[in-house]
């Protein structure tokens, strides 16, 4: 144990000097954006309101908060479904025309917050404050649409690869704030993905965390859903999805070890969902995309045939077994 704590020090030691000289605290962020205007308006797109307004984020930023909602449900009071979304590092936010007149015709709300980091807006990578923002964002989305009756029995949260490691940490750290959480090819461990990820994501995470992992360990850490597992958090539903293709999510020591973990722990309401496609996939494809806002509970319409095929399992008797048919 002496040994390895002092060939640990010794690396960093050998890796400071470089790390200071790594340029990461003068990183330019690419997503900054100035603060958006404090007021809302709204847009008729076809059987959708969309409404385009605002949030004060933990660190006192404004930022953008963009909802969907079906015209009709806002005429009758209606509840409605309301799906928050959090996106990929650094990629657009899932409130896309498509998408929100998907919303319109199906009959529930889609609400997409931009996010904000500690020196960044869309690289966040579950920063203490960006979780914190999306625990509470149904009831920011209710400040900002008074008129939007939200069905409390079905208010979920989703997220791909930064987005599906961010579900993951809301859904353990605030397990109460949504019905059920959906993260799809998250990241469980970020010290381990540190490594092999490109040099410019990188930089924007050692910005983040003022550091590397060998440097700054407890906040890669804090970050990581993996290290939340068997420390008492009560995880709120989960679906996770991961694919065995995927070199990021799929790599053993990143999903495949958080669910057997979670699983082990006995956490109410958990099932994956495994399959074979490409990371972020689920996110940006419309028939996958459809699947699990289905599985969610959304009252969407799902291809007869889908271009992939997953196994479903759950977790039993301190590990994972295949779901019932049709669960």
């Amino acid at each position: 144990m002496r040994l390895r704590i002092g060939l640990i020090a010794l690396v960093a030691a050998l890796l400071a000097p470089a790390a200071a000289q790594a340029g990461w605290r003068d990183v330019p962020d690419p997503s900054a954006q100035p603060d958006v205007a404090a007021e809302t308006t709204r847009e008729q797109i076809g059987p959708t309101t969309v409404v385009r307004s605002w949030y004060d984020a933990w660190n006192g930023r404004r930022r953008e908060l963009r909802v969907a909602v079906p015209t009709a449900a806002l005429e009758s009071g209606r509840a409605v479904p309301l799906l928050v979304t959090m996106r990929p590092a650094g990629l657009s936010l899932l409130c896309t025309d498509e998408n929100m007149q998907l919303a319109g015709r199906s009959g529930f709300a889609l609400a997409c917050p931009s996010g904000q980091g500690v020196v960044t807006r869309s690289f966040s990578y579950g920063a203490a404050g960006q979780i914190s923002d999306l625990a509470r964002m149904p009831a920011l989305v209710a400040e900002r649409v008074p008129d939007l009756v939200a069905d409390p029995r079905r208010v979920y949260l989703a997220g791909s690869s930064m987005g599906g490691t961010e579900a993951l940490l809301v859904a353990l750290r605030y397990p109460g704030a949504y019905v059920r959480v959906a993260s799809l090819d998250p990241i469980t461990d970020l010290g381990r993905r540190f490594g092999s990820l490109p040099m410019v994501r990188r930089l924007l995470l050692q910005a983040e965390c003022d550091g590397p992992p060998v440097l700054q360990p407890g906040c890669y850490l804090a970050r990581s859903p993996q290290s939340l597992v068997g420390g008492g958090a009560q995880a709120g539903a989960i679906a996770l999805w991961y694919s065995t293709r995927d070199p990021v999510s799929g790599e053993p020591w990143q999903v495949p070890r958080f669910a057997e973990g979670l699983a082990a722990h006995g956490a109410p309401g958990f099932t994956v969902r495994v399959g074979r496609w490409g990371h972020g996939a689920l996110w940006d494809r419309p028939a996958m995309r459809r699947a699990w806002m289905r599985d969610l509970g959304l009252p969407v319409e799902v291809p007869a045939a889908l271009p992939f095929a997953y196994d479903r399992l759950t977790a039993a008797d301190g590990g994972l077994v295949a779901a019932r048919r049709g669960a």
